[in-house]
């Protein structure tokens, strides 16, 4: 059961957690409260996808690993940095299950995100740029900058 609450002003609605509450079985229960956020952004997942994930195959690539797309990297990244061990109870064997990014929220997606900026830095000797909110604006702007026709200039003749 999932429930979902709003506290404003210091309060919520006891009534209908208390409800909730009520039409559980006798048994014993875990509960746990999360704050909700935000699920990452488009901005965000552009990114990852359109220059981080980029930098980091090149320079996966300049250390000798023989990664061929940005998927395998994303798939990499994803089980270095978000995965959840799974333990056998009877064998206690481990096994690890990546995350999904497009799961994730804003908060976690940008802890993702520097500790890619970190490996970069460590492991690959490279600094991966910060995220701009407005990088495809800039990217636009820049674009429409280098398309126009150089000024005419006087000839002094």
């Amino acid at each position: 059961m999932t429930l979902r609450f709003e506290k404003v002003n210091g309060l919520f609605d006891s009534k209908a957690l208390l409800l909730a509450f009520s039409l559980l079985a006798n048994g014993i229960y875990i509960i746990t409260i999360k704050k909700v956020r935000r699920q990452r952004s488009n901005k965000q997942n552009g990114y990852l996808w359109g220059c981080a994930y980029p930098l980091l195959l090149k320079g996966m690539i300049n250390v000798g690993w023989e990664f061929a797309t940005i998927e395998q990297i994303h798939e990499f990244f994803k089980g270095q940095f978000t995965s959840e061990q799974i333990v056998n109870k009877d064998t206690g064997e481990v096994v690890e299950i990546p995350s999904s990014t497009s799961e994730m929220d804003t908060v976690t997606f940008n802890t993702y995100v520097d500790k890619l900026r970190e490996y970069a830095s460590e492991y690959l000797g490279m600094e991966l740029p910060e995220p701009d909110k407005n990088w495809k604006e800039n990217e636009n702007s820049a674009r429409l900058h280098s398309e126009r026709p150089a000024p005419a200039t006087a000839n002094s003749n």
